[in-house]
């Protein structure tokens, strides 16, 4: 059985090895124990705390119950710009035209915006390769977090996507631009944004435009694109109601795409039923409880009875919730 659940201290050597796991261009889940011990630290107040704060980061777990180990990942934070401005480029296209030649030019700027500041962020989205078919409700997880607890969260969110890497883990885009204005090589402009050393990026990235066609091919095909590994992620968002509004992250390129809250796919499912135990039906839908601190995530066999929800004892004891409580609940379509 599975569940997913808040971050524990604990859970700490399994994180890594899924960071291991994850690679480069993931900064939200970096290879570095002591950032993420610090992260971890971070969601488990965030959790228990009472009142919402801006740098409020919520990190969950998927384990496996029957293993005792942590497999997965998926977290949200309250707000983007609390602690230094958050940059993207955002895509623009403009013409010059000359009278002289008759003669019409076409060209893309990326252009520095902090358009983005003060969203809620999806982030930390990963999952062991051994269980994967699961990432679909991890993923809608966050979004159940988001519509139970309103209160914690921006009325808008982001999602930025790895952009694209070579087979030698070389990012085309931050080749062309970012290392010739930070005298850094990829690797460790990633390691530095994963363990939280980030004050850089609003010191030397540079505030003009820069045109496109200024850049070799290699880095103005990867604008947009992301990561092989990411792709299935972005297809969720997309199908969440995620929008990509030409906005690229400032590292790499990947895709940064933003909804609104209230019209996402799972937060307009999302119904309040309440418990009764039973031998439900085999069809599985993707239930949770309504308290934060113990906040768990499960997608088992459910039956509906009106404003009822037939659960079994198991799902039940996973859950946390008893005969008579109320729990949220997301039919699969």
């Amino acid at each position: 059985m599975l569940v997913i659940r808040p971050v524990k201290k604990q859970d700490i050597d399994d994180v890594s090895a899924l960071a291991d796991l994850a690679g480069a261009g993931m900064t939200s889940l970096p290879q570095d124990r002591q950032a993420l011990s610090r992260n971890i630290e971070t969601a488990v107040e965030a959790f228990e705390r009472g009142c919402s704060e801006s740098s409020d980061y919520f990190l969950m777990v998927l384990e496996d119950l029957e293993k005792n180990k942590v497999v997965g990942t998926a977290a949200v934070s309250a707000r983007t710009g609390t602690r230094q401005a958050f940059y993207a480029y955002r895509l623009m296209s403009v013409t010059h035209y000359s009278h002289s030649l008759s003669r019409e030019i076409r060209s893309n700027l990326l252009h520095l915006t902090n358009d983005y500041t003060d969203f809620s962020e999806m982030g930390t989205l990963f999952l062991h390769p051994d269980y994967r078919g699961n990432g679909h409700w991890l993923s809608r997880s966050r979004y159940m977090l988001l519509a139970l607890f309103p209160d914690r969260f921006a009325e808008h969110v982001i999602a930025e996507l790895r952009g694209w890497l070579d087979e030698d883990g070389a990012s085309p885009f931050w080749n062309a631009i970012g290392e010739k204005f930070f005298a850094m090589d990829y690797a460790e402009a990633d390691r530095l944004c994963g363990v939280g050393s980030n004050q850089f990026i609003t010191e030397l990235m540079p505030k003009y435009p820069i045109y496109t066609n200024l850049l070799p091919e290699t880095a103005v095909d990867v604008i947009g694109k992301p990561h092989k590994a990411t792709r299935r992620a972005m297809e969720l968002l997309l199908e969440e109601g995620f929008e990509y509004e030409n906005v690229v992250d400032v590292f790499d390129g990947g895709p940064v795409v933003k909804a609104k809250v209230e019209k996402l796919r799972s937060v307009l499912a999302l119904q309040h039923k309440q418990v009764i135990l039973g031998e439900p039906k085999e069809d599985r839908r993707l239930l949770a409880n309504t308290t934060l601190q113990n906040f768990a995530v499960t997608y088992a066999p459910a039956e509906q009875k009106g404003e009822q929800i037939c659960l079994s004892k198991e799902t039940a004891g996973i859950l946390g919730v008893n005969t008579g409580d109320t729990i949220a609940v997301i039919e699969e379509s």
